[in-house]
Order: structure tokens, then C-alpha cells, then sequence
């Protein structure tokens, strides 16, 4: 199972109004130079979860698994590059795993300065990722830490960026002869420089480097990691306004951990009896019987979280006409889970309003029109609306130019057995 499924709602839902809501960058947009499939760290703790048997629907296979908010990245130390306007008193590290050669990787050189200075909150922490692909990142990676011995890190950093397009291209020899001549622009003992460089004095360190990212299963260069979280790229681009955008919903998630599961949800289904479920929301009571045939092992998820207290207060980050209104998520960025996901279960169609959705991060949706039918073969349906539809078409509209009118939110969510 791919980490896409943190993002696996705002995949589909929030974060495509997200991105058409930021408008054109002011940069480039540069595109993620992808690595081969990556692997996970280690694998997630994985569980065969403990499966109602269903009464007349017949299901696939169903398993959860464990699912941290973040990845065991290495902290901070004295072996490392870091800056930032003042980064010593930084309350937000992002660490990035780039190679020198790598395009996207140094379009963002320069959206990263600008970052920095609009956020001194933040601290950049530099690691090396050369691709086997690019001929020079070895190279290269060992001029900066080369010039790094000499305090003269970032500027050997910046100067390769600027100048990609004057080494790019040449013969490993030219290449090579071109980091001299940098060195010495940079005003460096260029005798240390070359013997170090030669001599391999930064292999072992930028060997580890490659196998961080590799271990952490990093999707390609450039990666971001917010204090411990994985900038999505494939989902949010790589550009200034997706770390922008990127920066709050970090801070909200990590917020979110305490309050996240350690372990898989317990047995509470009971398929013998009838359940009806009260969404008590701003607006009014949504009412739906539960399905628990077609999805028992995320319906018994969906119990389990709500007679926890799961769902109160969640906001309904994403909701749009004929669509869907979504809820589900503490940290109300669309993006949350509560440490495990379920999965391997019937699915179903949603083209018509009324219908509830649940997604695999314990995330839920009622449908509010034809359009839903986009989400047909994804999730299951485990339920439909008895009362209060009446309610949905009262939620505020995530396009909703009106920033008077609050965001709804789902008060309580009750179980009633039959």
C-alpha cells in the first residue's frame, strides 16, 4: 500500500480545489525527477483485521494496517548543512533530499531562498539524493561538501544550481575540471579542494545520504520532509505555493499524532444487529442506516472511531454541489487518518445524492449528486441518508466566496443498536 493513502481523500477531493485555488505560480513549476518505485522505510505493521462475517454479500479479502503520520528520518546534527533566516531559533525543520543534477531541484534553489525569507520560522536542512542516472550528482555532491569543510557550503550549493547549464552537459573529466574552477571563484584552497574531492573524503557521507532516502522510500528529487512528514509532491507539485500550502497542513497533522492509534481498531461490529447512525452536524441531524455487509471490517473502523469521539468536531473540509460533502479528519486538512487504514473490500457507486462513503483512513462522505459517481469502484457505500438531506444542501460550499458564513461541522456522531 502506497503513503499516498494520507492524502487519499484530498487526492481525489480537496486538494483539487486547493490547487485550482492557488492560481498561477510565480516560478516555474518544476517537475519531480522520479526514482524507481520506492519501498516504504520498513513495512508497516500489518494485521489480518479481525472480519464480521457478512450475512449475504460475499467480500474480498480484508486487511488493516498500521500507518504512522511520519517516516523515521534522521534528525539533525552536526554533520549537516542547515539555513534559514535564523536557524537556531527555527520552531519548523524541513529536511530536502536533492541531487545537484536533478532540473526540479535547482529551479527550486531560488524558491527555496525566497521560502526561507518569507517563513524565519523555518530551518532548511540539505541531503544528498544523486540519482544513478545523472552522471555528475557524485561528483558535484562531493565539490559542496568539499567547499563545505571550508565554511563555503551554501555558496558552492548556489553556484551549482545557477551554473547546471555550464556543466550539465560536459564529459565527466570537464566536469570535474569545472568544480576546480568554482572552487576558486569561490576564493577556496583549491590544493585541499582537489584532494579531497579526488580522494573521496565525502563518499561514506554522501553514500549514507542515498541510503536515507532510499530506506525512507523517498519518491525522487527533489523530497521534502516537514518535521518528520513528506511533502506529498505528486500531489501538490513542487513549486513555492505548495510549501506554502503545505506548511499549515503540516502543523495541523502533527497536532493530530497524539491522538493517533498505535494499534488496529478492536472487534465492536456486531453483524447480528441493525445500526443507525446520527450525524449531528451545524446544521441539523443527518440520519443513515449502516450497511455492514458490503465493508464489515472498515464499517467495524467506522464504529470504533465514532463511540471513540473520533469525528466530533471535524469540519467538512470539502464539500461541493452535486458532488459530495467530506468529513472525518481532526486535523480538518483533509489529510488525516487515525493511524491505520483498512482496506480489500466491496465497493460500490455513488451517482445519486444520499449515499455515505467511507474511506479507507477512516474518513467519511455523504454524496450530494450525480457527480459522485466519479468515486464509483473506490470506496464502499455503507449506508444511505433516512433523514436529513434536507441538511446537506445547508453546508457551506468549499467555493464559497462568503468568508462570513463559518465552516460546518459535525458535532457528535451517534450510534443507535437495533
Amino acid at each position: 500500500m502506497s503513503k499516498k493513502f494520507m492524502f487519499v481523500v484530498s487526492a481525489v477531493l480537496a486538494l483539487s480545489l486547493l490547487l485550482s485555488a492557488c492560481g498561477e505560480t510565480a516560478t516555474s513549476e518544476p517537475t519531480v525527477t522520479p526514482t524507481s518505485t520506492p519501498q516504504p522505510t520498513t513495512a508497516p505493521a500489518t494485521a489480518e483485521a479481525q472480519t464480521p462475517a457478512a450475512e449475504s454479500t460475499e467480500v474480498e479479502p480484508a486487511s488493516c494496517q498500521v500507518y504512522p503520520l511520519t517516516v523515521p528520518v534522521r534528525p539533525p546534527d552536526d554533520t549537516d548543512y542547515v539555513k534559514g533566516v535564523n536557524p537556531d531559533e527555527a520552531t519548523v525543520t524541513i529536511i530536502e533530499y536533492a541531487d545537484f543534477q536533478c532540473p526540479a531541484c535547482s529551479a527550486m534553489a531560488p524558491i527555496e531562498r525566497e521560502f526561507l525569507t518569507a517563513h524565519p520560522e523555518v530551518r532548511l536542512v540539505y541531503r544528498h539524493f544523486p540519482l544513478s542516472f545523472h552522471e555528475h550528482a557524485g561528483v558535484t555532491a562531493a565539490a559542496a561538501e568539499a567547499a563545505g569543510a571550508q565554511g563555503k557550503f551554501w555558496e558552492m550549493h548556489d553556484l551549482l544550481y545557477e551554473r547546471a547549464s555550464e556543466w550539465n552537459a560536459l564529459t565527466a573529466e570537464e566536469t570535474r575540471a569545472k568544480m576546480t574552477d568554482y572552487a576558486a571563484e569561490l576564493g577556496l584552497d583549491v590544493t585541499r579542494f582537489d584532494a579531497e574531492v579526488d580522494g573521496g573524503v565525502y563518499t561514506e557521507k554522501i553514500d549514507r545520504h542515498l541510503a536515507e532516502a532510499s530506506q525512507l522510500g523517498l519518491p525522487g528529487t527533489p523530497s521534502y520532509i516537514f518535521d518528520g512528514l513528506v511533502y506529498p509532491a505528486d500531489q501538490m507539485g513542487i513549486s513555492y505555493q505548495g510549501l506554502e500550502a503545505f506548511l499549515p497542513i503540516a502543523a495541523n497533522l502533527l497536532a493530530l499524532q497524539p491522538r493517533q492509534y498505535t494499534d488496529l481498531p478492536p472487534l465492536v461490529l456486531d453483524t447480528t444487529k441493525s445500526y443507525e447512525i446520527t450525524v449531528k452536524t451545524s446544521q441539523g441531524e443527518v440520519v443513515f442506516e449502516l450497511d455492514t455487509t458490503g465493508a464489515p471490517t472498515q464499517v467495524n473502523s467506522f464504529l470504533f472511531l465514532a463511540q471513540e469521539g473520533w469525528y466530533e468536531g471535524n469540519e467538512f473540509f470539502f464539500v461541493m454541489d452535486n458532488f459530495a460533502a467530506v468529513t472525518g479528519d481532526p486535523s480538518n486538512t483533509g489529510s488525516g487518518s487515525p493511524g491505520y487504514y483498512c482496506i480489500g473490500e466491496n465497493v460500490g457507486t455513488f451517482g445519486e445524492a444520499g449515499l455515505v462513503g467511507l474511506v479507507p483512513n477512516g474518513q467519511f462522505f455523504f454524496t450530494l449528486g450525480a457527480e459522485a459517481s466519479q468515486l464509483d469502484g473506490a470506496y464502499p457505500v455503507i449506508g444511505r441518508v433516512t433523514k436529513g438531506l434536507e441538511v446537506l444542501d445547508k453546508l457551506r460550499r468549499s467555493d464559497s466566496t462568503d468568508t462570513t458564513v463559518p465552516i460546518d461541522r459535525v458535532e457528535t456522531v451517534q450510534v443507535s443498536v437495533k
